[in-house]
């Protein structure tokens, strides 16, 4: 494999492997996408590490719940990051609200639910067995 070849398999490996997204669900079914927060760029420094802005507030964002928020990178954002040797590295967030009308979370499988709500620790229940 000559030189030239080599090169261009590395770039294309380089450009193909930050295309990669992170996807955290809540458990809610999915609505639409916040105003303004559909593949919304996100500044960071040092690969990512060092965040550029302040945490987003899902609260404020999706008042009746978020659904799921998905961070990725595109070739765009890529480019961005080798140009600057990554010491600049944004990326891509979208946020999605969940569906209107959707109830709460379903009680996690194996807990017993509580309605204390003194600051006293709660011992969880004995799990199921199926």
């Amino acid at each position: 494999m000559s030189a030239a070849a080599r090169a261009g398999a590395l770039c294309i490996l380089a450009v193909t492997a930050g295309c990669a997204a992170t996807t955290v669900r809540s458990g809610l079914p999915p609505g639409s996408t916040a105003a303004g927060y559909d593949d919304r760029w996100h500044a960071a420094f040092l690969f990512g590490v060092i965040p550029g802005s302040d945490p987003y507030d899902l609260g404020r964002i999706c008042p009746k719940g978020w659904s799921q928020v998905t961070v990725s990178r595109d070739p765009f954002t890529l480019l961005s990051g080798l140009i600057t040797l990554f010491i600049y590295s944004p990326s891509r967030v979208t946020i999605v609200c969940g569906a209107p009308g959707s109830a709460g979370l379903p009680p996690v499988r194996g807990y017993a639910p509580t309605t204390d709500t003194s600051p006293q620790p709660h011992m969880p229940a004995a799990p199921e067995t199926d």
